[in-house]
């Protein structure tokens, strides 16, 4: 959400330097099947100029059964010569497997990812002025408690800011695209719901593929297979064991699995009927996040202390201390040190804020 003004954005850049002609955006949310896109593309085909290069922009062809043919036939037909075609859909998912369908079509074509806020662009939103350093401190901790709420998806920022709370037809938005995407991938609504509910209630605590198993009734196998559909969907992040001293993740080990955004626990709370975590569970999962956009992530275990997030290839630790006492500096095999992160930025702490709005 959020794609449509970026591209109209884009659109109004092109018109400046290209002619009119030259540019085509349509909206896809109508559309059936690869036919009907098909004949709206050959339409406009005909219609410009011959031999005219084209900024072709297909808004939401996730909705579009088998879009990909529809391109992929004009792509070999050679009537898409020259031009650069942008397709966007809200499912992330169904983007990528399509455009695996591509190969050797694509040129100098790539896939963006458009993630949802991260609390820097969150808080320079929101104070476009707002620096990390001292007068600025305690609107950085206001800013952090309404991430926390709202996450980085522009539906619930706005509905906050408009109507000071999170409107329940938002909640079902986001619910609806869960459903959405778990029909499309031919998966159980219940077991999903099942293993969500799972999930949250042990976000932020190590957990086996085994023991979820045994507990929803279903193989070992099925469990694997549906987080990793939840992880394809960016709905959570699975963090693997690192293995300290050899500096590579053991997948042999339990994992760590948080949601990618605050909002979202709320989401799957209210869908599921599970209860939210506990907030030091979600800021941990905000962490581990922002960290795995810049970092492959995952965590460890020294002694009787975890370390929240560990990033490759750095091998720098990460705890994260809201609302507990902040820990003594550790170091261990490649792991030279470990940053713990607070609150409040408590003596030997950082203040988690300041770490996300520096990222």
């Amino acid at each position: 959400m959020g794609k449509t003004t970026l591209v109209k954005l884009l659109v109004l850049r092109l018109l400046e330097r290209v002619e009119p002609e030259a540019v085509f955006y349509f909206s896809c949310d109508l559309l059936s099947d690869y036919e009907e896109l098909l004949e709206v593309l050959r339409e406009y085909l005909r219609a410009r100029r011959p031999g005219q290069p084209s900024y072709v922009f297909l808004d939401e062809v996730t909705f579009v059964r088998e879009w990909y043919r529809a391109v992929k036939h004009l792509i070999d037909a050679g009537r898409l010569r020259s031009s650069v075609v942008t397709v966007t859909g809200s499912s992330s998912l169904w983007v990528e497997r399509a455009a695996e369908t591509f190969p050797g079509r694509r040129g100098k074509g790539r896939d963006v990812l458009l993630r949802p806020l991260g609390f820097s662009a969150y808080a320079r939103v929101h104070q476009p002025d707002i620096e990390a350093k001292p007068g600025w401190y305690g609107r950085l901790d206001e800013l952090f408690e309404s991430y926390l709420a709202t996450g980085g998806f522009p539906l619930p920022i706005n509905s906050r800011a408009r109507f000071g709370r999170i409107t329940p037809d938002v909640y079902k938005s986001y619910v609806d695209w869960l459903v959405y995407d778990l029909k499309r991938a031919n998966r159980d609504e219940r077991l999903a719901k099942a293993l969500l509910s799972a999930l949250l209630e042990r976000a932020g605590d190590r957990l086996s593929y085994s023991s979820l198993a045994r507990d929803l009734g279903v193989s070992h196998r099925t469990v694997s297979e549906y987080v990793d559909l939840f992880s394809r969907m960016h709905l959570v992040l699975v963090l693997n064991y690192v293995d300290v001293f050899k500096g590579v993740k053991d997948f042999r080990k339990m994992v760590k699995v948080h949601f990618t955004d605050p909002f979202l626990y709320d989401v799957v709370a209210r869908w599921t009927g599970a209860g939210k975590p506990e907030v030091s569970a979600v800021v941990e999962g905000v962490v581990a996040s922002h960290l795995s956009r810049k970092f492959e992530v995952g965590y460890t275990v020294v002694g009787r202390r975890e370390v929240d997030v560990v990033a490759l290839p750095e091998m720098a630790g990460y705890e994260v201390k809201y609302g507990r006492r902040a820990a003594q500096p550790l170091s261990a095999g490649k792991m030279k040190k470990v940053v713990v992160l607070s609150k409040t930025g408590a003596e030997g702490a950082t203040s988690i804020p300041l770490f996300l709005f520096a990222l």
